[in-house]
């Protein structure tokens, strides 16, 4: 009987002990439970993705519609994700799920290796084109790798741990994507689904944070209401104004965005959770400032991610002898030349010139002098992007016989002779005790000198940041335009307004807009240069032919004339350009240009309005160029050079 009895007992006190446990087990985190609601998501994805393909396996003329529809919820399921997606594996969504729908090259390929486009972008351009039934066989294969992509990254998804700091900086991440790719089109510039994508973006994070409120203190506790309202603002201002063209974009940045933006980080730090300076401490690897509470913060970008200067070297010595270098012409071979010939502060850094003065008069160099403000925050420099450092960039300007034709150790022999720039490379790099004049130091310099020249101040960013309570209106309707019916936020994208991507900005796009020789717009010719095609070797593909780095738009009421060949002289004359739809609505046979040969229909007033909001983001802050230069001993005749060069 016994022998019956002790397992009985052993039964209920072990019985009792897992009770125990049960009733002592800590509750979920907060991670894990927006862990089984992102799950549910990928599940409800990959139903959708399985429908759309086996839609587009019977696709007909009767129901076109219904597939259209299909790819509208496929899409929906997919934004309920996508802040996690993203921020856990971006690169993938990129290859596989919701990458632009462009062609590029794989830059880490030892040859040329072509990545064509994929996923949902690509197939609404040809779901929602003028034929579906055409591209059948192409939607079908392309349905199918969906499919198949979504089906494997969920299931590796399931597998990954998330953290809380991964939830909260994931959604931070998500707000800037969905404000810069999300409401200006950039996601879905065929069927326009950038704002119901939006709300339903905005609804799962909602969900999400709301779960971090309980974990709020005392000192907190109006924190998780605020965070709740601005999301519940947001979405509820989307429900009311659903169409694309007429969506106030800059009520919903100043009243949804911005504000969380914000108020997110407020929860992040006040729970007292980490960030990703903690995890990899090296702010180099990260080109977003996590701690900026805007936008269209100052300080949103690191302008040292972008170079091998590391930020304990940016310092005032460092800064003062690029600029001095930046503004004297005895770098060049015949002492006339300087940076500053062809970048002229008072000029936005431009010289106001189609194509810039060649060295000693001698004709022209091939392109126009683009703006160096702000010109630091780029994956990649000049305008067929073939420098991929910014320090490197000073490796053309030397050796190029149209600009200072001359070779280093030609520049360092002659600075040598100064006691002067002795001195002042000694102060700046005081490591290097040997020889501070060498290639290391002059290119950090002028690094350093280009970091400096920071323009976030315009009378639009200051209206932005709340620090002032005017913009005249035809401004704030051109930004409106600029980021919604005008596409031009889809390539300029916001907050740089360059074509640096966010919300990682870790790549510099190019496009091809057909630009033409001449202004003339009954007759266009087609401008001949080559662009990033001929910019590297490993780039010489037909998608890139006639491709331009996207530069920036901020201070253009400074930087006239305009595109690479400087062929149009006023804004007006641009934004004319745009709204024939480039180079293929004029006329011209360019098979590759990524703008839509569509015109924009844009009235007159439209048009006046971009170029007051593009003239709204002059920020005319000083850069003013030293009064004097560095003497030569024994050299007068060097000694009487101009500060900026003589051009």
């Amino acid at each position: 009987m016994i022998k019956f009895i002790l397992p009985l007992a052993l039964l209920i006190f072990g019985g009792v002990i897992l009770s125990s446990f049960r009733e002592q087990a800590p509750a979920r985190t907060p991670a894990a439970e927006v862990k089984t609601i992102y799950v549910r998501n990928l599940h409800a994805l990959s139903q959708a993705t399985r429908r759309l393909h086996e839609q587009a396996r019977t696709l007909t003329a009767d129901n076109i519609a219904a597939l259209q529809r299909s790819l509208e919820r496929a899409r929906l399921a997919y934004k309920r994700t996508e802040y996690l997606a993203e921020h856990l594996d971006g690169q993938f969504v990129a290859d596989f799920i919701n990458g632009a729908p462009l062609p590029k090259l794989e830059r880490n390929a030892p040859n040329l290796s072509i990545i064509e486009p994929k996923g949902f972008q690509a197939l609404e351009e040809l779901i929602f084109g003028e034929d579906p039934r055409a591209d059948q066989p192409k939607i079908e294969e392309l349905t199918a790798l969906l499919d198949r992509k979504v089906n494997e990254f969920s299931r590796f998804q399931r597998r990954v741990p998330l953290t809380d700091r991964q939830v909260l900086e994931a959604v931070r991440f998500e707000l800037m994507r969905i404000f810069t790719l999300g409401v200006s089109g950039f996601d879905s510039p065929a069927a326009l689904l950038s704002l119901p994508e939006a709300k339903a973006s905005l609804a799962v994070m909602q969900q999400a944070v709301a779960l971090y409120a309980p974990l709020l203190n005392a000192e907190h506790a109006d924190l998780a209401q605020e965070v709740d309202q601005s999301f519940s603002t947001g979405i509820r201002y989307l429900e009311e104004h659903q169409d694309f063209e007429t969506f106030d974009r800059l009520h919903f940045l100043k009243t949804c965005i911005n504000p969380l933006f914000a108020q997110v980080l407020d929860v992040h730090t006040a729970l007292g959770i980490e960030t990703y300076y903690e995890t990899s401490p090296q702010h180099r690897k990260h080109a977003v400032n996590y701690f900026a509470t805007d936008l269209f913060d100052e300080d949103l970008l690191n302008p040292f991610f972008y170079t091998r200067m590391p930020k304990s070297k940016y310092q005032p010595a460092v800064v003062e002898l690029g600029r001095t270098l930046f503004f004297d012409p005895a770098l060049s071979v015949n002492n006339q030349r300087s940076c500053a010939s062809c970048h002229q502060p008072e000029r936005g850094f431009t010289d106001g010139l189609a194509k810039s003065v060649a060295l000693n008069n001698e004709g022209t160099v091939d392109r126009n002098a683009p703006t160096l403000l702000n010109a630091v925050y780029a994956d990649r420099y000049f305008y067929d992007l073939r420098s991929e450092v910014l320090e490197d960039q000073m490796d053309h300007v030397v050796a190029d016989h149209r600009e200072f034709y001359t070779t280093y150790l030609d520049i360092f022999d002659k600075l040598r002779q100064s006691d002067d720039y002795q001195t002042r490379f000694a102060q700046a790099f005081p490591g290097l005790k040997s020889d501070p004049i060498n290639k290391y130091a002059l290119s950090t310099a002028l690094a350093a000198y280009i970091v400096s020249l920071k323009s976030f101040n315009s009378p639009f960013d200051r209206y932005v940041r709340g620090e002032t309570d005017h913009l005249e209106l035809a401004a704030q309707r051109g930004f409106n335009l600029f980021m919604g019916k005008a596409t031009c936020g889809t390539c300029h994208f916001a907050p740089l307004f360059s074509g640096t991507v966010p919300p990682r900005f870790h790549e510099s796009e190019s496009e091809v807009l057909g630009v033409p020789a001449t202004p003339d717009t009954l007759n266009p010719i087609p401008d001949a240069d080559p662009g990033r095609a001929a910019g590297v070797l490993k780039e010489d593909v037909d998608f890139y032919g006639h491709s331009f780095k996207t530069t920036t738009v901020r201070n253009a009421a400074l930087t006239a004339p305009y595109m690479h060949n400087g062929v149009y002289e006023t804004l007006e004359e641009v934004v004319d350009f745009y709204n024939r739809g480039g180079g293929a609505g004029l006329g011209l046979d360019v098979p590759y240009q990524t703008l839509s040969p569509d015109p924009l229909q844009l009235s007159e007033q439209e048009q006046a309005d971009l170029v007051a909001f593009m003239q709204s983001l002059t920020d005319t802050t000083s850069h003013a160029a030293p009064r004097v230069l560095p003497t030569f001993a024994g050299n007068e005749a060097l000694n009487q050079r101009k500060v900026g060069g003589t051009y």
